[in-house]
């Protein structure tokens, strides 16, 4: 018992937290104010800093690219108004030298009529023959239809049977397909009437295209592409719409995959051409963006600025402009590196307790100088009475 009594003894005496008696212990009306006022105070702290521990915030970080050999994916979604989806081509031209030509593999044309309502997708980049007159199951000669590529590039079959085999065989030799009336298989499909049908008519692309990660553009313009000798032209025909311009709404457009606060300064960008003969010229600086989370995710993508200008033929004869849309890039050398961070459990316990010490002291200090005034003044107005 003693050991004990004397070892709680050693205990006690070590406390830094002495008590003081409730007897001697005074309550006053300003103390209970500056305990609520102390108690609101910490309670908005506290909630700021809880706040703060659960915000999760992106650090950014300059580095040099040394990616190299990349592809890079391009998101756009771009409409035009007043240009029917079987003028207009999209194409690819890089600094590497490669050309790439009607890029609708994964890229879909929507049909808008004059007030802006989808009229449903545009088949005329491969012009669908199941829904008009279908080829004869056999020629003159009795034997199975095989029809002329006129002098195209025929297929591995060796048979151009639609109008869609042939102007496919006139691209591959190099030709404008600038006749289709005198074309068998195109006048049992009624081709030039289905070009025809869409003047006065509006497009809409939507997708996405693959490219080199280098310096280069891709560009939409009116009419049919006509690949020579590694140079490449537009060029109009007199079956095709004539009555277009290139006023367009840049409804979105990225490079990469998008990430959290990602900004895509050409997004809802709308131009609206004064003639037919404008071109619209959007050029972009793309730097490479690398957004590395928490959980150890590594998302690569892009970001990029914009600036423009526009080409118009607005005195007749004065100079020829293709009427188009051009998207010109450059890659940086430099790249972003975001890294998600947030606050430890650690750092927000140890604010939490500086707060509530920290406003406890100052509140103290406060108290006892209020408590002593107020001490001291009722002390001279006894004396006063005395008096």
């Amino acid at each position: 018992m003693g050991r004990r009594g004397g070892l709680a003894a050693r205990f006690q005496s070590l406390d830094a937290y002495a008590k003081t008696m409730d007897d001697f212990s005074i309550k006053t009306r300003s103390g209970g104010i500056l305990t609520v006022l102390t108690a609101l105070i910490i309670a908005v702290l506290v909630g700021n800093e809880f706040a703060a521990y659960r915000k999760v915030e992106m650090l950014p970080e300059l580095v040099v690219d040394k990616e190299r050999m990349e592809k890079m994916q391009i998101n756009l979604d771009i409409g035009f108004p007043r240009a029917p989806c079987v003028l207009l081509g999209l194409d690819i031209m890089d600094s590497s030298g490669e050309q790439q030509i009607n890029l609708f593999q994964h890229v879909t044309k929507t049909r808008l009529s004059k007030t802006g309502d989808e009229l449903g997708l545009d088949s005329s980049a491969a012009f669908d023959a199941s829904k008009v007159v279908p080829p004869p199951e056999t020629g003159p000669d009795g034997k199975p239809y095989c029809g002329s590529c006129y002098g195209g590039v025929p297929p591995a079959s060796g048979c151009c049977n639609t109008c869609s085999e042939v102007h496919q065989a006139y691209i591959e030799r190099g030709w404008g397909f600038t006749d289709p009336d005198s074309i068998e298989q195109c006048v049992r499909e009624g081709y030039a009437k289905h070009m025809k049908e869409q003047q006065g008519e509006g497009c809409r692309m939507r997708g996405f295209i693959e490219i080199n990660k280098v310096a280069g553009n891709f560009h939409i313009l009116a009419g049919e592409t006509i690949k020579r000798g590694g140079e490449h032209s537009h060029s109009r025909y007199d079956y095709m719409p004539t009555d277009f311009d290139f006023s367009h709404t840049i409804h979105r457009l990225s490079f990469g995959k998008e990430f959290h606060s990602q900004s895509n300064p050409l997004d809802g960008v709308s131009k609206t051409a004064k003639a037919l003969a404008t071109q619209y010229q959007y050029f972009t600086k793309i730097v490479g963006s690398e957004v590395r989370y928490r959980n150890g995710t590594v998302l690569k993508s892009n970001q990029y600025s914009a600036t423009e200008f526009t080409k118009g033929d607005s005195v007749e004869g004065l100079r020829r402009v293709s009427p188009g849309v051009f998207f010109m890039f450059e890659i940086s050398p430099m790249r972003v590196v975001y890294t998600e961070h947030a606050r430890s459990l650690g750092s927000f316990l140890t604010a939490v307790c500086a707060i509530i010490g920290g406003i406890f002291t100052v509140a103290r200090l406060v108290d006892g100088f209020v408590f002593k005034t107020e001490r001291a003044m009722q002390r001279k107005h006894e004396l006063g009475k005395l008096n």
